[in-house]
């Protein structure tokens, strides 16, 4: 509530986001390990005056929204099916608000990055004027443009990039839609609406930072202001592992997935591939979610003699499920024998695919300890593994 006011904000979500040009709609996109849509609606279940959270989506989107919000965002109202154009969308989300609503907002599902003080200010000036929107003045200067020739340069200083949240008391944004729909009339935003049937529309601070996902420039934008705003849950993370095996008969020797001809193998309950298994901790250990044994009990009977690849596809779809994504990874093989040279190029093939990435992203390096320590005596090998992380 905002002075005795119920606030709902309408989230436009149903774009299908052409010029960023991913597999996935742009508000579907995860930016700092979230999709772009719950990082949204976060703002907005976080702001103490918003009291309903109605989404706005693509027919065949919907499902596809609920899943992903209704776990997290208690002030989820609904998700509705929107319209051909974002105009209709926002006016099938504000045909579908309770009648106890009196103030409304309208934002952009692709604008994730909207601070609290943006949405007090527009919700402060629409209840106190009754319609209010988000801008920042424009730091280009703009021109105008005919048969490719510049034909005036306009006064920067009255000039503003328009934002959302916009916010309406509700009968005016109501009259504001009727009347365009009546006349055939599309706007690029619903301050715009207003503007037509001669309703003022009152200027409120923005934020620079409250960036539209349009392109992929703003994509990396966008994680660069994530990894600033996430602190220590953003931007980089460095992981390693370490792992260590004897040799005993009977078995084939297993480094990074490829079988290695010597006389001797590992010993472990898995393949005992040593260079799998430091990558897997190192990855585990990147993303905080602890460490091979924990993930793979060796208790387990699933695990017996189970390929490690396996292993690092399950580890990496982990990683993966926390909005991480990997950079590059190194390790380091310590074996007197047998020589491993000839087998890296593979290793580095298999564990790419295991991941899904390419091996361009992974370095692997083998020497010897010089006879000294276990490996040195031909006991056994060990592996070292560090890998960087970038959360998207």
């Amino acid at each position: 509530m905002y002075r005795d006011k119920r606030v709902a904000v309408i989230i436009a979500a149903g774009g299908a986001g052409l010029r960023m040009g991913a597999e996935l709609p742009k508000q579907f996109m995860r930016i700092g390990g979230l999709p772009v849509l719950t990082r949204t609606a976060e703002a907005f279940e976080n702001n103490a005056s918003v009291d309903d959270i109605y989404v706005v989506a693509e027919p065949a989107r919907a499902a596809d929204c609920r899943a992903i919000l209704c776990a997290s965002i208690a002030k989820l109202r609904g998700v509705c099916a929107g319209g051909a154009t974002r105009q209709a969308s926002v006016f099938a989300g504000l045909s579908a608000l309770p009648a106890a609503v009196d103030l409304v907002l309208v934002h952009d599902a692709v604008r994730p990055f909207v601070s609290q003080g943006c949405i007090d200010r527009v919700l402060r000036c629409a209840a106190e004027r009754g319609a209010a929107a988000a801008a920042v003045p424009a730091k280009d200067t703009i021109k105008t443009v005919r048969d490719g020739v510049f034909t005036e340069t306009l006064d920067r200083s009255a000039l503003y990039m328009m934002q959302t949240p916009q916010a309406f008391l509700r009968p005016l944004l109501c009259a504001a839609h009727a009347a365009a729909a009546k006349a055939g009339f599309t706007g690029t935003d619903d301050a715009v609406l207003l503007e037509r049937i001669g309703e003022k529309v009152y200027l409120t601070e923005g934020d620079y930072d409250n960036i539209k996902l349009t392109t992929p420039e703003d994509a990396a934008a966008a994680r660069a202001i994530a990894a600033r705003a996430d602190g220590a849950e953003g931007g980089l993370r460095v992981g390693s592992g370490c792992d260590a095996h004897r040799f005993c008969a009977g078995r084939d020797l297993i480094l990074g997935g490829v079988r290695i001809p010597h006389d001797r193998g590992l010993l472990g309950r898995s393949d005992a591939d040593a260079l799998t298994h430091a990558l897997i901790d190192a990855l585990l250990g990147a993303a905080a979610l602890g460490d091979i044994g924990g993930m793979f009990p060796d208790t387990d009977a699933r695990y017996e003699g189970i390929s490690s690849l396996l292993l690092l596809t399950e580890a990496f779809a982990a990683v993966r499920s926390r909005g991480y994504a990997l950079i590059n990874a190194d390790a380091t093989i310590l074996a007197e024998r047998p020589k491993l040279a000839p087998y890296i190029g593979t290793m580095r093939e298999r564990l790419a695919r295991a991941m899904g990435t390419a091996p361009e992203r992974i370095s692997i390096k083998a020497t010897t300890t010089e006879g000294l320590g276990f490996a040195g005596r031909e006991e056994g090998v060990a592996a070292q593994a560090t890998v960087l992380l970038f959360r998207e």
